[in-house]
C-alpha cells in the first residue's frame, strides 16, 4: 500500500517564477505538488483531483529596499506582524509552475499542472528578516490535467 501511494507521482516539469515590485526587489516563487487524489470519476472534466500543493517565496531585495529596513528590528522566528504592511505594485511578472504525470490502474495516467500567478505584493514596514525586508505574495493557483497516452 505504501509503495502505491508514494509511486503513483512522477515528476515532469518544475519552474520557478518571480515577481518584480515597485520597490526594486525581485520575488522568486517556486509551486509543489506534494499529493494528487482523485476525488470524482465522473464529470465535465472526466476525473476530477484533488492537487495538495506548497508554495514557497525567497527575495533579493535591491539595495533601496535594503536600505529602507537597515535599522528595523529582525522579526522574532514564529511571531506574526499584522501591522506596518504596505502595498507594493507587481512591475512584472512570471507564473512559477510544476507539472507531475499521476498513474493509477483504474483510471490511467494524466499529465497534472500546477501554475501559480503572483497577483498582489506586500512589505512590512516594521520588521525585517536576517537577508532584508519582509515580504508577503498574494497568489492564485491555476490546476489543470489532461488524460495522456490516449487518442481522442
Amino acid at each position: 500500500m505504501m509503495s502505491t501511494l508514494l509511486n503513483n507521482l512522477s515528476f515532469r516539469n518544475s519552474v520557478r517564477g518571480y515577481a518584480k515590485v515597485s520597490d526594486g526587489s525581485i520575488i522568486i516563487l517556486r509551486a509543489a505538488i506534494v499529493d494528487v487524489i482523485p476525488s470524482q470519476v465522473s464529470s465535465p472534466f472526466g476525473v476530477e483531483f484533488n492537487v495538495n500543493f506548497i508554495v514557497g517565496i525567497s527575495s533579493r531585495p535591491s539595495e533601496r529596499a535594503l536600505n529602507e529596513v537597515k535599522d528595523k528590528p529582525i522579526l522574532e522566528p514564529g511571531k506574526q506582524v499584522n501591522e506596518g504592511w504596505i502595498e507594493l505594485e507587481i512591475d512584472d511578472k512570471v507564473s512559477a509552475y510544476e507539472e507531475v504525470i499521476y498513474k493509477d490502474a483504474k483510471i490511467g495516467e494524466y499529465l497534472i499542472r500546477l501554475e501559480i500567478e503572483p497577483i498582489m505584493a506586500s512589505k512590512n514596514t516594521q520588521f525585517k528578516m536576517q537577508q532584508g525586508p519582509l515580504y508577503a505574495l498574494r497568489y492564485t493557483p491555476k490546476i489543470s490535467w489532461h488524460k495522456i497516452g490516449e487518442k481522442t
